[in-house]
């Protein structure tokens, strides 16, 4: 299986595919939205659909159409369920974006919430570090080993479970058996 990734689209990337490994992409997890970023030659680019959900912009192809044509492209992405095509969106075009949002701008909304995250810690933090986000295969081996830790821990629960009522019947069925045959030591003290 090929694990890289072919971007095609105006501007920087000239009408030229370009391909980068998925070990490139990366995820910025703000609340329950996941923006995930691809760097070409170092630059990020961001996946569309992801920056418009975090933005509350329902269509992403509208939003795209406020875009240079070099701020934007199609990533085409080859996953084990096939071939997979992505908008993306260059940095100019990610900034773009947040800053032309009315809901963005909007106090309380989950968009203006994003922005000000943008704004005050992504930036900051790229600035400061020269990067920020979780690396995807990072992402996905812990996702993966969280999956099998729930796995694990509902079994091993199912199991303590069993041991709980099997420990309760024992302790009943001793009860029982004192009670037939020993009644003197029922409270567990002797009868006189």
């Amino acid at each position: 299986m090929n694990k890289n990734i072919a971007v095609t689209g105006k501007g920087d990337a000239r009408h030229v595919k370009k391909f980068c490994d998925f070990r490139d992409l990366v995820v910025l997890r703000f609340d329950s939205v996941n923006v995930r970023v691809v760097y070409l030659n170092g630059d990020p680019w961001f996946v569309a659909k992801d920056v418009c959900a975090a933005l509350e912009l329902t269509n992403s192809r509208t939003a795209l159409q406020m875009l240079d044509d070099d701020e934007k492209g199609v990533n085409l992405t080859y996953t084990p369920g096939g071939n997979q095509n992505m908008s993306i969106i260059s940095e100019s075009g990610f900034y773009k974006l947040i800053a032309r949002s009315r809901k963005a701008t909007t106090q309380g909304t989950f968009a203006h919430r994003f922005s000000n995250w943008v704004f005050r810690n992504v930036i900051p933090g790229i600035r400061k570090t020269g990067a920020y986000g979780i690396p995807w295969g990072a992402l996905q081996d812990f996702s993966r080993r969280k999956e099998q830790y729930q796995i694990s821990a509902s079994e091993k629960g199912r199991a303590l479970q069993a041991c709980k009522r099997k420990k309760r019947e024992l302790e009943e069925e001793e009860k029982r058996l004192i009670r037939e045959y020993q009644p003197e030591f029922y409270f567990g003290e002797r009868i006189q």
